[in-house]
């Protein structure tokens, strides 16, 4: 059986991620127009979650656009004040650093945020990181699905390649 201290951690951490169903969950404010993208990227598996807010302008048209997979949404600009809020609270305020990905979709996994021009990252931490460190990446993975999940999308995405996946195997 688990320590009791992991398991109140990690029903802290379910309850933390309920927050965007309630009307008063706190947010950093997003002007309209602003032009904020989160993304969390798996090395391991390749996968990607990314929200943008709906008021930023370069994507506007981007479920009409053909896109090659489906892992970017568009979500309320309060939804995505919510999301950095959460985030900070969770550990991007005390464990991101400035920058960008040094390898975009390479091996590392890393949470990143891109707002209005300002690159912050919070890399996956290695096994030598502190607990603290390592238990705030794996809060903000649960606490960014949580979110993402929640966000509805109908894209047009050109992947001939996905055709495959729907074909029965003999």
């Amino acid at each position: 059986m688990p320590p009791r201290g992991v398991l109140l951690s990690l029903f802290a951490v379910i309850a933390w991620a309920g927050l965007p169903a309630c009307a008063t969950t706190p947010a950093v404010p997003v002007p309209v127009g602003s032009r904020i993208v989160i993304r969390l990227y798996d090395g391991a598996t390749g996968i990607e979650l990314a929200l943008a807010n709906e008021s930023y302008p370069e994507l506007k048209d981007l479920y009409s656009r053909s896109q090659r997979d489906a892992s970017l949404k568009r979500a309320p600009d309060q939804l995505i004040g919510e999301l950095l809020f959460s985030l900070d609270k969770t550990g991007l305020d005390a464990f991101g650093i400035p920058g960008r990905p040094l390898e975009p979709h390479g091996s590392d996994s890393y949470l990143f945020v891109e707002q209005d021009g300002l690159a912050t990252i919070f890399p996956k931490p290695s096994n030598a990181a502190s607990l603290e460190e390592r238990r705030a990446f794996s809060h903000i993975k649960l606490v960014m699905n949580e979110y993402y999940r929640h966000v509805g999308s109908k894209q047009h995405v050109d992947n001939p390649d996905g055709a495959a996946y729907f074909q029965v195997q003999p």
